[in-house]
């Protein structure tokens, strides 16, 4: 799945604006990174992409921890009040100036993360894209809070990661840890007061590694832009929330959309595709085996029938169908023989009189290719089903058609 990653730039987005992003062709690997105007963008009439994800960078978000009250998430309108009023002594500026978006998962009564930006940045973002013709399906952070370290991580996990990036020119120091995501200018003042584990992650972008070696005083992992956007969009976070969701129909298509393109493509599902795979080629399998095995038997059964049938009447030169051919053959000795079969006139009548010895007599009879028909002979309700049943457990059928009754034998 070829996932493009748009960057919003810190100064806002416009129809002539120069975009930074990363063309992945499976949204593992980094593939073309670049930048370019939104019209010569890679999505813009190319086809190739079916994914579109747009990055809000680390120094545009602030974090805040909340407790939900009961009942919060459920209801958009009433959590965006809810929000304002848990974060405004917290925040600098109005909060109805403010777009904010929870963590994933985020229920009532829990602690749970919220994420702050400038409302009319993204929104404006947001419209700009779509005027261009290009559907973001997510907005993922940069990057987010650690999770909470417990006793077995130890102190590097709680001490969290750092990333050392270029931002416009300026070296930042991104901290991200459980206690949020803070950006520090890159300096010596800045690595004396963290006090940074020596055994703790160290990231830097390719621009700025020999200045943060020289301040922390060992080697750093290089990752570059492409790399930690990649990173980022591993997440389950969406920024989509709240008034910058159209209605809710369309967010819940938006999420099985992104939960069928997860389960089709990302690598944390690779092993259940794999043994969704294996568990229908052995379904198959077994079928075709299964199907193998009630062929052969039927084969089996009918090559056993023919085998009566030419058994018992060795004059058969070919079998068509061995119980018609074996009805008939049987048929053949009755009459020979001078017998009556169950689908003579004489067997009929006898059936008839034994069954339903109180019926009044038919008005005129008439027999044909093994059927009798009686006529006349008007039966009530229950005595009709009682003379029906009696006859079915002899063999015989009876049907009635308006004043007539047809009965016949079995064959």
């Amino acid at each position: 799945m070829a996932t493009l990653i748009l960057t919003l730039p810190r100064t806002g987005l416009q129809t002539g604006s120069v975009v930074d992003y990363v063309l992945s062709p499976d949204g593992l690997a980094a593939g073309k990174a670049s930048s370019a105007p939104l019209a010569l963008l890679p999505s813009a009439g190319t086809g190739r992409v079916t994914e579109t994800l747009l990055l809000v960078g680390a120094a545009h978000l602030s974090w805040h921890r909340v407790q939900l009250p009961k009942g919060a998430a459920a209801n958009s309108a009433r959590l965006r009040a809810v929000l304002e009023g848990l974060l405004e002594d917290q925040l600098l500026d109005d909060p109805a100036t403010l777009h904010f978006a929870l963590a994933p998962g985020a229920a009532k009564d829990a602690s749970t993360w919220v994420a702050v930006c400038d409302k009319a940045w993204l929104r404006n973002g947001l419209q700009t894209l779509e005027a261009a013709g290009i559907t973001v399906a997510r907005i993922v952070p940069e990057l987010v809070p650690d999770a909470p370290a417990d006793a077995k991580q130890g102190a590097t996990a709680e001490a969290g990661s750092l990333y050392a990036i270029d931002n416009a020119g300026q070296p930042l120091l991104l901290h991200a840890s459980a206690s949020g995501v803070t950006p520090w200018p890159l300096q010596a003042s800045t690595v004396a007061l963290l006090q940074w584990p020596q055994d703790a992650p160290l990231r830097a972008e390719p621009a700025v590694s020999v200045l943060a070696e020289q301040l922390f005083g060992r080697s750093v992992q290089l990752q570059s832009r492409p790399e930690r956007a990649l990173a980022a969009c591993q997440s389950d976070w969406d920024l989509a929330q709240l008034d910058l969701v159209n209605n809710q129909r369309s967010r819940s298509l938006k999420r099985l959309g992104g939960a069928a393109r997860a389960l089709m493509q990302a690598p944390r599902w690779r092993a259940a595709r794999w043994s969704l795979l294996a568990l229908i080629a052995v379904n198959l399998l077994g079928l075709n085996v299964r199907a193998g095995a009630e062929h052969a038997a039927l084969q089996a059964q009918r090559k056993a029938i023919d085998a009566v049938l030419t058994g018992t009447f060795p004059a058969t030169q070919v079998v068509v169908d061995a119980p018609v051919q074996m009805q008939r053959a049987v048929a053949a000795l009755q009459q020979n023989a001078g017998t009556l079969g169950a689908r003579d006139f004489e067997t009929l009548l006898g059936a008839w009189a034994l069954a339903a010895p109180t019926a009044p007599a038919p008005s005129g009879l008439d027999f044909a290719n093994g059927e009798l028909r009686l006529q006349g002979v008007a039966l009530a309700a229950g005595a009709l089903a009682e003379t029906t049943q009696a006859l079915k457990a002899r063999g015989y059928t009876l049907r009635a058609t308006g004043a007539d009754l047809t009965l016949r034998g079995a064959p």
